[in-house]
């Protein structure tokens, strides 16, 4: 689905943002196939040069945050 942007003050912490993402090539597909291993994607958004993922837990998101900081996607640094 589309959304991230639920009001839920609990889904705020299982949402990540991803900045500075090349959205000319990165495409939303490809957000949720590196995401996805670190929990089940109950929504995904990508906007022009950033994203957001939601997550069911908080614990995935953190995960998520941990595991592509500073990662390299596209020629752009996460």
């Amino acid at each position: 689905s589309n959304v991230t942007n639920k009001t839920d003050p609990r889904s705020l912490n299982s949402r990540v943002f991803i900045g500075n993402l090349n959205t000319l090539v990165v495409k939303k597909s490809d957000v949720e196939t590196i995401f996805a291993k670190y929990g089940k994607i109950v929504g995904c958004s990508v906007h022009k040069g950033f994203a957001f993922v939601q997550y069911i837990t908080e614990r995935n998101a953190r995960a998520a945050v941990a595991g592509e900081d500073g990662r390299m996607i596209a020629g752009q640094v996460l």
